[in-house]
Parts: structure tokens; C-alpha cells; sequence
């Protein structure tokens, strides 16, 4: 199910006194940020926080925020998750996120087997990986690749060609 909210960053740090932070963006693009006016503390919208100015330092984003206008302020966002609406990382709304394939199904595309519900996306350097949750309650890692994948529906699943033998 697609999610109105997605991780977009974390804020690593305060920088300077004026209340900047800095953070790492998640996003893809140059400019880190790019077409975010808000960015929320939870993946609810809770915790919205406007942007006033974002600028670059090597694979950092110094941030600055209208309500924070100090280094005691920007200190309680350190380790913080940063979330962006949708609507405003895909305003045509045509990408499918992995964070939109949370909970659903696996399934073969030749015969439509489901083969577990996904749990997790994890990055292992090369690709993602999926932490399937299979119906004996084991969990495998299933590599998110070109070569396997088919097509990722936000509302009916992840459809693979799976290699023989993974599952067992």
C-alpha cells in the first residue's frame, strides 16, 4: 500500500548556533532535498517541520527550519528520522518505494505462488535485499534485482521469477 509519508533522511548533527542541522538525505537527485517545503518526524505527518534553506557539505545537507533558531532546538532532532510527504518526492504519484512493498505478498509471476510477505528492505552494498517472512515462519533474504524481478505493485505485491531452490 503506498505510503503517504517516506523516510526521506536523518539528522546526524547540529551545525553552527543559528540552528541548522545537518543530515543525511535519502533522496535521489543533486540537490538533496530538492522540492521539499516540510519534513515530518514520523511517517504519520506528525512533527512537521517547514525548510527555510538547504545547501550542501560534501555528502551532508545543512538544513535550517523556520521554527529552530538555535543549537539547543536543532540538538533535539539528533538521530531523528526525517519523513517527506509523497506529494511532494512523486507529485504525479508513479513510483512504487520499497517502503510501499512493506507487508505484501511475494508471488511467483509464472503461477501466482505466494511465497511469503515481505518484512523488511535491507541495502547490502550491490542491491536491496527483501526479508521474507515465509508461511512456516521462516524468514529469507531475496535479492531485489533486475534479474528476478517482474513488477512491484504498491497495492498486490512484489512479482518475481524466483531462482530454484531459494526458498528451500
Amino acid at each position: 500500500m503506498k505510503k503517504k509519508f517516506l523516510e526521506a533522511g536523518k539528522v546526524r548533527n547540529t551545525h553552527a548556533l543559528q540552528g541548522e542541522v545537518k543530515a543525511e538525505c535519502w533522496l535521489e537527485g543533486e540537490k538533496p532535498f530538492a522540492g521539499i517545503k516540510h519534513l515530518y518526524l514520523s511517517d504519520r505527518g506528525e512533527g512537521e517541520h517547514e525548510i527555510v534553506s538547504v545547501r550542501r557539505q560534501g555528502d551532508i545537507a545543512l538544513v535550517r527550519f523556520a521554527e529552530i533558531d538555535s543549537v539547543e532546538k536543532a540538538s533535539l532532532l539528533k538521530g531523528k528520522t526525517l519523513y517527506a510527504a509523497r506529494s511532494e518526492i512523486d507529485p504525479k504519484d508513479e513510483k512504487v518505494y520499497f517502503a510501499d512493498l512493506l507487508r505484501l505478498p511475494l508471488i511467483e509471476d509464472g503461477d501466482g505462488t505466494v511465497y511469503g510477505t515481505i518484512r523488511r528492505v535491507e541495502s547490502r552494498g550491490a542491491s536491496e535485499l527483501f526479508l521474507v517472512r515465509l508461511s512456516d515462519d521462516r524468514e529469507v533474504y531475496f535479492p531485489a534485482v533486475k534479474e528476478f524481478l517482474v513488477r512491484m505493485d504498491a497495492n498486490e505485491g512484489v512479482f518475481v521469477r524466483a531462482p530454484k531452490g531459494i526458498f528451500d
